[in-house]
């Protein structure tokens, strides 16, 4: 049966209830059932059997702007029933970056049950066609998804970065094996061809053999290959739905699917002392890299391995590892190992104050030496202070001698401290840190907002409470969330912003896939009812309006997704509509290109300023704050008015120096024709002041100071010739290199006139 996505609505005679356990496949249409799903339309596919439950999209909107087709829900099925949806999207992307631009989706039930299930979805990229086939089995734990990519048209394409992805809703994430931890890049140092993502109580395996490169942490696995105008290329992969966090799932799916000789270990954990270890985790490296690993219980614990040569060691929540054994499995064979050397956890205290207060200072801590879990769910590296204990937070770690970086404000407002910490099993300890501030942007009225952070929807990790943990540890005067296409966790993050007594600014980076958008600060109760993947420019800076906001931001605008490459590439929808109010500096995404624009903007007169954000997804890895807009507040520190003053333009953008000029950011001077103009700025930077530099039309560099000494804080006098309508604003650097953009001061130029005669 072939139902487009228009009519399958109709085809109402292939619905049934799913029971609660089953052993058949089975195939349902409409809204999932998993709780915080997002497939809720009336035609989206459910596919289910004993081992898991996966939502294909229909008609229900894909995040980040994707056209429908992909699983957009999944999770394992346990003691017969489905547990809480832990999938963002897994789909094939033809081009590193959505399938976009694309006219339709068509959707064939070929098989619904009970021993199988097949689901073909085509669609279009520009004029290539992708036809994916989803099959799963009875009793399998793996969907088998198999797509062929069919250029029907005459664009040849070279060295595009093709394959499926796999993003989790949370959770931590995993290989492939010899390149774990690795961000992008070519997979020649690979032993495996899968990656993992998954916490304590469930998981995901993305089987993908053809893959040669990955990205985003290898949540995705590409093919880099060319396409010639009627060339096809199959790709066949397989997601595997795990009940918990034993990735070594994954490894029998890699014996099974390979057909690798194989033997068993089995084993037993305890302490030095011999109590047993409930809840162990057996860690398996191969040629010196991490493979997989194996959930335990009650000390006990059993995987299977290809044959061949590993290293093994336990570990648990808060214990020290044991000692490594090393040891051969053979075909067909049986190894029992027994680790009884782990050491229990120990307390560490940490308390930060203000070096000049005393007061109790919000903090981010991070081991930088001692042991670090490779197991996500043991245990961070980076912890940060109590929300409300402030300054304080107490953690049960592995026993050992560790050295913490120390932080409150770095590169902002103070530098870190390093302090060394022994930790001894079953013991508990203080450590005092104070943390001495060097700049005080706050008594000149200068407050600062990361514009662009994410909690723990979609793609993101952090919840609500650490987003402000994190937030307030950077040194930030105003919190911050905007969460792709949701309001969702806005309310709870308001409410914990304000038992802080710190104001809060909500926004939704709106998605699509040729553009971001942060309107801000949009109404709590606001409701955003657009597709993203479907919407026009036009109707994403109407959100401006219908959510309540000040002022809306273009996001990253020159990464792939970003407005200005698509504006450019003409694969924007609506085109070219410059009704939108900031620019972001973003911390990872091609900032220099989006300041020559703005500086293009600036030498044409038009009053498009710079905001700046992070866009960090997890607070654990990546500094909230990293780079920050700093805005002069007149009136009540409020987001409204922090947000009139960054469209006002009374504000500049710093990875770390500070600049207070005498003539507001967004202000005009108007001078006479010739008039020398000298404009004065104050400096400070928690890591030193190495140089400024004064730019005016198109970037060029037009006066410049450096400070040899590098001191905290400096002053700055700069002048100009005015002979026409111009702007000027400034580059401070610090002597770690971390850079502060402002915003223009105008300078209108008055033709001087003669006299009428008398």
């Amino acid at each position: 049966m072939h139902v487009s996505n228009k009519t399958l609505a109709g085809a109402i005679a292939l619905s049934f209830s799913l029971p609660a356990v089953q052993a058949s496949v089975t195939v349902e249409r409409g809204a999932t059932p998993l709780q915080n799903g997002d497939a809720v339309a009336d035609t989206d596919i459910q596919l289910r059997n004993d081992h898991l439950v996966a939502s294909i999209a229909v008609d229900s909107a894909p995040p980040w702007g994707v056209a429908p087709g992909g699983i957009i829900d999944a999770a394992p099925v346990v003691d017969g029933e489905p547990l809480r949806d832990k999938v963002s999207l897994i789909d094939f992307i033809p081009n590193n970056w959505s399938s976009w631009p694309t006219t339709y989706q068509n959707f064939e039930i070929v098989e619904d049950g009970p021993e199988r299930a097949v689901i073909r979805v085509v669609r279009d990229w520009e004029a290539v066609v992708l036809t994916t086939t989803y099959t799963l089995d009875a009793g399998s734990d793996r969907i088998r998804v198999v797509t062929e990519m069919a250029n029907d048209g005459d664009k040849a394409y070279a060295e595009i970065l093709s394959g499926y992805v796999m993003w989790p809703d949370g959770g931590h994430l995993f290989g492939p094996a010899g390149m774990h931890g690795t961000e992008a890049g070519p997979t020649d140092a690979a032993f495996a061809d899968w990656s993992a993502a998954y916490d304590e109580d469930w998981g995901f395996a993305l089987h993908a053999p053809y893959m040669n490169t990955i990205d985003y942490e290898a949540r995705d696995l590409y093919l880099k290959h060319d396409l010639a105008a009627g060339d096809s290329r199959v790709f066949e992969g397989w997601v595997q739905v795990m009940p918990d966090g034993s990735i070594a799932r994954a490894v029998d799916a890699e014996i099974d699917r390979l057909n690798h000789p194989a033997g068993a270990i089995d084993g037993f954990v305890t302490t030095e002392s011999g109590k047993t270890v409930t809840d162990p985790v057996v860690v398996v490296e191969k040629d010196g890299e991490p493979y997989t690993w194996v959930m335990g219980r009650n000390g006990e614990f059993e995987l299977d391995l290809p044959a061949g040569e590993y290293d093994l060691y336990a570990t648990a929540e808060g214990y020290a590892d044991s000692a490594h054994r090393t040891l051969t499995v053979e075909a067909d064979s049986r190894r029992t190992v027994r680790f009884d050397d782990l050491k229990a956890p120990g307390t560490a205290r940490i308390e930060v104050t203000d070096g000049h207060t005393g007061e109790p200072l919000d903090a981010r801590l991070t081991i930088t030496e001692g042991q670090t879990p490779l197991v996500g769910f043991l245990g961070q590296k980076t912890y940060f202070t109590e929300l409300n204990d402030i300054g304080v937070r107490e953690v049960e770690i592995a026993p050992g001698d560790y050295v913490f970086e120390v932080a409150a404000g770095k590169d902002f407002l103070a530098q870190a401290a390093n302090v060394e910490i022994s930790v001894t099993a079953g013991a508990a300890q203080t450590t005092e840190v104070s943390i001495e501030p060097l700049t005080a942007p706050n008594s000149r009225r200068w407050y600062s907002a990361d514009l662009h952070h994410h909690s723990d929807v979609l793609d993101g990790f952090s919840t609500p409470e650490y987003v402000v943990r994190s937030q307030l540890a950077a040194g930030l005067n105003l919190t911050s969330l905007m969460d792709h296409d949701t309001t969702e966790n806005l309310a709870e993050t308001a409410a914990l912003s304000a038992g802080r007594d710190v104001p809060f600014i909500p926004s939704i980076e709106i998605s699509a896939s040729w553009g971001h958008f942060n309107p801000y600060p949009i109404d709590l109760d606001a409701e955003y009812t657009i597709n993203s993947g479907v919407a026009s420019v036009q109707d994403i800076i109407d959100q401006r309006d219908a959510l309540g906001a000040d002022a809306i931001q273009v996001n990253h605008p020159y990464i792939k997704y970003g407005y200005y490459t698509n504006v450019e590439n003409d694969t924007a929808t609506g085109g070219y509509y410059p009704r939108f109010d900031l620019l972001e500096v973003n911390a990872d995404g091609e900032f220099e290109k989006t300041l020559r624009k703005a500086w293009d903007h600036w030498t044409e007169g038009e009053r498009i300023y710079l905001s700046a954000g992070s866009d960090v997804h997890d607070v654990w890895k990546h500094r909230s704050g990293a780079v920050r807009a700093f805005a002069k507040v007149g009136g009540e520190v409020d987001a409204h008015n922090f947000v009139q003053a960054l469209r006002d333009g009374h504000a500049f953008v710093s990875f770390g120096p500070l600049v207070y000029p005498d003539v507001d950011f967004g202000d005009d001077l108007t001078v006479a024709t010739g008039e020398r103009v000298t404009l004065g700025f104050d400096l400070e930077a928690a890591n030193g002041l190495k140089s400024i530099q004064l730019i005016s039309d198109n970037g060029d560099v037009i006066a410049e100071r450096n400070f040899d000494g590098e001191p905290i804080a400096a002053r700055a006098e700069l002048g100009l010739t005015a002979n026409e309508d111009t702007f000027v604003a400034v580059i401070v650097e610090d002597a770690a290199g971390k850079n502060a953009y402002s915003n223009p001061i105008w300078i209108d130029v008055m033709t001087h006139r003669a006299a009428p005669d008398a």
